[in-house]
Formats: structure tokens, sequence, C-alpha cells
């Protein structure tokens, strides 16, 4: 398997957190895996065969091109022939800005770009060939979508921005009384923007904090727990059942790309003019 990660430039990082590909011409053999929540929303391309996504107790084949909304459990998917994706992970906010949708009404929702911007898809369907990726092809067609979009909500998008700066060890209350929002307001703000209540937000980015403690602390569970914010060892689990679906040592037992993703989730300078990329 090879994934690599590109910065956005900085016009698009206003809301690119990402591009990515992966590449795996063997995958058709490959067990189901899954992918656990992190917060963003994505567009994929699918270069090769699509893979087969579990949901609603059911397996179906995901679309060539398609918008993917937030997930809030673990999400189960099944190679059907080698793997060639190209991925634009968007920051939190970011979708919603340059898609002009309501976020919480794409949540768990798999669906056809075409169905969301006409205009996209047809961009993004040029970049379904064999050939070399081309990133900043990909780029001028986000930055030209961005050109005819309103301006994000800038409360719901500083409100992320302090979430994300805390790792999601932080006093919603609070943090709506800071923006001069009653916690109702900017619940409702933040589901329309991100597509996740504030809190549930936070929990993820605390989860994602785990991974990247699991190294430090030579996964001594007692101390990751304490170092990302958690009231216990037993706190913790419970966030790994509800967002994996499994305990932690058998999660990290194994080769799933829950894992892949999250370890090389902050290798990207977001901020960068130039196109960077880490690969496994």
């Amino acid at each position: 398997m090879r994934y690599r990660q590109f910065s956005p430039s900085e016009p698009a990082s206003r809301f690119v957190e990402c591009y990515w590909t992966l590449e795996d011409p063997g995958a058709g053999n490959a067990p189901v895996q899954r992918v656990v929540p992190d917060g963003t929303c994505e567009l994929i391309v699918n270069r090769s065969r699509p893979c087969d996504q579990f949901q609603d107790g059911a397996w179906s084949l995901q679309p060539s091109v398609f918008f993917a909304g937030q997930i809030t459990g673990p999400l189960l998917l099944r190679p059907t022939g080698p793997v060639d994706m190209l991925g634009i992970r968007f920051r939190p906010h970011g979708a919603s800005h340059l898609l002009r949708e309501r976020m919480d009404r794409l949540t768990g929702i798999m669906c056809p770009v075409s169905d969301l911007s006409p205009v996209l898809s047809r961009e993004l369907e040029r970049f379904g060939e064999p050939h070399p990726v081309d990133i900043g092809s990909i780029e001028r067609a986000l930055l030209k979508l961005d050109r005819s979009s309103p301006a994000p909500d800038p409360l719901a998008a500083e409100a992320v921005s302090q979430i994300v700066a805390s790792a999601g060890i932080i006093d919603v209350g609070g943090l709506a009384d800071r923006l001069g929002l009653s916690l109702r307001q900017l619940e409702r703000r933040f589901r329309n923007v991100v597509g996740l209540p504030p809190k549930l937000f936070c929990r993820m980015q605390r989860f994602q904090k785990v991974f990247h403690a699991i190294d430090r602390e030579a996964a001594n569970w007692a101390d990751v727990a304490a170092a990302c914010g958690y009231f216990d060892q037993a706190h913790l689990v419970r966030d790994f059942r509800d967002f994996a679906g499994k305990p932690p040592t058998i999660l990290l037992a194994e080769g799933d790309l829950a894992r892949h993703f999250l370890r090389y989730h902050e290798s990207v300078s977001h901020f960068s003019k130039t196109f960077g990329s880490t690969g496994l």
C-alpha cells in the first residue's frame, strides 16, 4: 500500500486540509478495512475499482466520484480489486464553504458529486483517468469554484479552530460565551457548517490525538489516556468502541485503514505553497 499526502497552496488552505492518493495494486484480496471518524469530509475519485461499503446492514458499491460526509462510527470498506484513489480532505468547515450545502444534511452520506455540484463533478471526472495525478489542476478547479462561493460562517470557523487547537479539550459552553453566542446558537451554526454537534467534534479531536500519543507513551494506556484528556483508561476504551467498533489493543494489532490514515493525518504542512508528500 502506498499513501501520499500533498499540501494545498495558501489560497486553498482556507478550506482544504490536504490532497491524498492511495494505491494498492494487490488490494483485491485484502480483508475488510475500517475507517474511523476524524471530523472531516472528503471528495474521493476512484481511479480504479471502487470499494464496497457496509451501510444500513448491506454491502454496496461506492460511486466512482463521490462526496463522503461526516461519519460518527466506523466505516467498513471491502476492496473489489486494485485500489487507486485520489482524495480531497476538507478542513472541518471547508466543504460547506465550497459546496454551499448544510453539512448536517450530508452526515453519514456517500453520494455522487454530481448530486451536489455538476460543475465540480465534471472537473473531477477528468482526474479519474490512469495518467499521473496533477494536483495543480485539481486545485485550480477548486479555486475557480471557490470564487463563486459565499463567505463562510466566521464564528463557526473560529469555533472549529479553537477546538482543533485544544485537541478537543475545551469547554463548549465557555467557547460559545467567548464567541458571543448562546450554546444553542453555536450548536446550530456548527452543525450547519461542520455536520456534527460541537461536543461530538471535540470527542473526535481528542480521539485523533490518541494515535499520536501511542508512539510517545509506548502503548502505556493509562499514560495515553491522561495525555489525551480522558478521565481514565475506561473512558478511552469507550471512545474506541464508539468510533472504531473495537478496543484499542485489537484495532492497533490489525492493518486497518483507520490506523494508516490516522498516523499520517498530521504529516502535512497546511500552509505550504509547494506540494510535498509523505509515503509508506
